[in-house]
């Protein structure tokens, strides 16, 4: 069930980050982005999970190689890793990060959406979930906020990370990770007031 739920997570990131970027960016970057990503997201899930529970592949050094057993993967890590590559990929190729972050976002939220599931992590299912459904009416709506005066495209990106970091907090009781929405608060915001270069 899991390899089937793993193939069904890359697979589908894989066809989701096509068909939301091939319009804005050009078909065979986005291509090669999103092959290298998913890659790189898996790796680096396997290797900070090996490091968090040091010791456990003692036996068998060859495990940490083997990135495809989704079930034995940090979720922290692959998405630390994702962000980092990501970010490289945005400077070199000139892209505006908050734009490119913003038409990700269905693509990166299935993904993790998968990994919870296959990891049984209930309450980042749960976040996921809530965040997009409070994402999803925003849509059409927030260039038409009074005080989002720049109407710029990464408003979803941040109103997302927000809304997902608060109803983390809440559903886990880890209260001080609500905290962390405060950041995508204050980037929103300068956001709004045009106050990014990109």
């Amino acid at each position: 069930m899991i390899i089937i739920l793993g193939i069904v997570g890359v697979i589908g990131y894989l066809y989701l980050s096509w068909r939301t970027l091939r319009e804005n960016y050009q078909e065979e970057d986005i291509v090669a982005f999103s092959w290298v990503a998913i890659l790189l997201y898996l790796v680096g899930g396997r290797i900070s999970y090996g490091l968090i529970h040091w010791g456990l592949w003692n036996s068998n050094p060859g495990a940490w190689l083997e990135f495809w057993k989704m079930g034995e993967i940090s979720l922290i890590g692959a998405s630390i890793l994702w962000v980092l590559f990501t970010l490289l990929i945005i400077k070199d190729k000139d892209w505006k990060i908050w734009p490119f972050f913003e038409d990700s976002l269905v693509s990166t939220v299935w993904l993790l959406l998968v990994s919870a599931l296959i990891l049984g992590n209930w309450s980042i299912i749960f976040a996921l979930l809530g965040a997009s459904l409070l994402t999803i009416p925003m849509r059409k709506k927030y260039r038409s906020l009074l005080w989002f005066k720049s109407g710029r495209k990464g408003f979803l990106f941040f109103w997302f990370s927000i809304c997902f970091w608060l109803v983390f907090a809440i559903i886990s009781r880890i209260w001080w990770l609500g905290g962390i929405s405060l950041l995508f608060l204050g980037g929103l915001f300068m956001l709004a007031y045009d106050k990014f270069s990109k």
